[in-house]
């Protein structure tokens, strides 16, 4: 492996885009390993010439189906080969890659591809396709269906859709008869072209297209190259929604610039295992990922003999102390304490997690808990949180290891302006900052004014530069004294809690503070078992009152947390776990507060006069 500051920086090395740049890698290291795609437990590798090749080969197909310089074509799929392929493929055609959440149902479906104007879409399976063909007649400009995995479809029409195979197959003759047809579209390329749409998550509304050039792409493989420093060609594991911003600044820019092998797993329940397999040197996890490995640790060691469990928790519990500061702030006692414990129980529970050889993890894409932040930095994971946003192509500021981790977003990178307006927004500037939305001229004059990009987020700014997030905006509670509090806040310290998933705060306009809470069923079974409660659902799980007993104890560690005014003074324990089909939450899992309000107004309403009452 090399070291990439042996390597002039991406920067000084001038524009490039994504296509160029893997043309650049089946010249330069057309053998060396692109990516690993595991099927039926093999892992099946594909190098940078043949990647190159495929997505030459589709992109050669898309034109002979007549797809225009600039016209748009979506993927509905969960990660996969394909879709890295076929994203490449479709800008090698000069065209814009839409991705769609594979967890988006049809009526959802429907708005994207129209309000993205899809002529082509690319469907992983038949479930996919199922959707696609429930509203045909609502797509008037799509005109082909393309199916990565055809089982269970042979019975359908065949017109009314082609498999990834045969789109190919068309594309290498379209070259034997046109072998200019990729490389003149490649040549009418231009930097500020859109590459990726890419769709917010909508946890306010319709989720509106992003416009995402090849610049934009460019500006963030550079900034990461300098903010995030690593080597060539380590291993990473794509899994989480490629159509998400985040995962593609991970596992297509950052990936492709770095020449980094990126795997793919067989399904989002394989994930335990491909991680150990691949034990890859950078690992990327939203909180929720975060949270799940912390209720792993406490489940391992609710399963084991009450000796281990003791030295498990005291173990973990000193991670956190110690991981709160930078690692030259230890104290001798602390680095004593991790020296003892780093051998035979942090080294063994981080391979357990799949992380033993990971030398720099991320966590993006929501607030998490410091407390958590903590634990892994001083279990010796260097865990650092990164703050960005659809409209910034991925991430915009870094919070740096040698400063304490108290839930701060850290700076913007380099190459990225700052300032916090009047209100408290967070406004940015820099070449990361999206082109606008597409026919949304509206929305994007309220989010782009004077080149300054408006979060929409709330920051605190301390001395030494770096910021601290308070919320949304939009989400910001005002009770009924005046005083604004940030719910995110208050729901993270309860979600430290390894028995609370999710925790929706309720008091606008309120003289105190609600909660709808829901639990962790993997944890909270664990407990029940050994306990010896008797439960058959999600629903008689959470109805049982030691349950509640159980959630009641966390909530009041949580609040003596909190100031009096941020303390929760009661809650009711949801029955169901939140659910995208339902729309009580977006396909990134954010909670649509809107949506929650209406749906649970009674209850809310109940726990406001069961307090007046008491």
């Amino acid at each position: 492996m090399s070291d990439m500051t042996h390597e002039p920086s991406f920067q000084d090395q001038g524009y490039i885009s994504l296509t160029q740049l893997l043309e650049r890698h089946a010249q330069t290291v057309p053998d060396e390993v692109a990516m690993r795609q595991k099927d039926m437990g093999i892992w099946q590798e594909t190098t940078w010439r043949q990647y190159r090749d495929q997505t030459h080969a589709i992109a050669a197909g898309l034109v002979d189906l007549g797809i225009a310089h600039g016209e748009h074509v979506g993927i509905i799929s969960e990660n996969r080969q394909e879709w890295i392929v076929t994203q490449l493929g479709i800008n090698s055609a000069a065209a814009v890659t839409c991705g769609i959440y594979p967890t988006s149902p049809a009526n959802e479906v429907v708005h994207l591809l129209s309000s993205a104007d899809c002529k082509v879409v690319f469907c992983e399976d038949q479930e996919q396709v199922d959707k696609v063909l429930e509203i045909r007649d609502k797509l008037p400009l799509l005109e082909h269906i393309v199916v990565f995995d055809a089982k269970g479809l042979y019975g359908y029409d065949a017109n009314l859709w082609m498999t990834l195979d045969a789109l190919i197959e068309r594309g290498k003759t379209q070259l034997k008869h046109s072998p200019q047809a990729v490389t003149d579209r490649l040549a009418e390329q231009d930097p500020d072209d859109t590459a990726l749409i890419v769709f917010t998550s909508g946890s306010t509304g319709l989720p509106k297209a992003a416009m995402i050039s090849f610049r934009n792409i460019w500006s963030q493989m550079a900034l990461l190259w300098d903010a995030v420093p690593s080597q060539t060609h380590q291993n990473i594991l794509s899994y989480l929604p490629l159509c998400h911003v985040a995962e593609q600044a991970f596992s297509t820019m950052n990936a492709m610039a770095r020449r980094m092998v990126v795997n793919f797993g067989e399904s989002l329940r394989t994930i335990r295992t491909d991680l150990q397999e691949i034990s890859p040197q950078m690992f990327f996890g939203v909180p929720r990922i975060w949270e799940k490995m912390q209720s792993e640790l406490t489940v391992l060691g609710d399963r084991t003999g009450p000796l281990r469990r003791w030295l498990l928790h005291k173990a973990l519990k000193s991670a956190q102390q110690r991981g709160a500061k930078p690692r030259a702030q230890w104290t001798g006692k602390q680095k004593l304490s991790y020296a003892f414990y780093r051998p035979f129980l942090y080294a063994p529970l981080l391979g357990y997690l799949g992380l033993a050889r990971c030398n720099i993890a991320m966590t993006a894409a929501a607030p998490i808990s410091p407390d958590l932040l903590a634990m892994f930095r001083g279990m010796g994971l260097p865990l650092i949180e990164i703050y960005g946003m659809t409209e910034t192509t991925g991430a915009a500021t870094l919070q740096p290891m040698d400063l304490n981790c108290q839930g701060r977003i850290g700076r913007a990178i380099t190459g990225v302006e700052s300032r916090v307006g009047e209100d408290g927004e967070l406004l940015l500037r820099g070449p990361i900052i999206f082109k606008g939305y597409y026919k949304n001229d509206k929305a994007t004059a309220e989010t782009l004014q004077d080149g300054w990009l408006h979060t929409g987020d709330v920051v605190e700014e301390h001395e030494d530069g770096t910021l601290t997030i308070v919320d949304r905006k939009k989400d910001i509670i005002i009770n009924a004294a005046g005083k604004n509090l940030s719910p995110s806040v208050i729901e993270n310290t309860m979600k430290a809690s390894p028995f609370i998933k999710e925790c929706i705060v309720i008091g606008d306009q309120r003289k105190f503070l609600v909660a709808l809470i829901q639990v962790d069923y993997d944890t909270v079974t664990t407990w029940a078992e050994r306990q010896g409660l008797a439960y058959t659902t999600f629903k008689s799980l959470s109805e049982n009152p030691k349950v509640r007993e159980l959630v009641q104890n966390e909530v009041d560690k949580g609040n003596a947390q909190l100031a009096p005014v941020e303390q929760i003074k009661r809650f009711t324990l949801l029955t169901k776990e939140l659910d995208h089909d339902d729309g009580e939450v977006t396909a990134t899992m954010k909670v649509r507060r809107s949506t929650i309000a209406k749906q649970y107004e009674q209850q809310i309403e109940a726990l406001f006069k069961e307090s007046t009452a008491a």
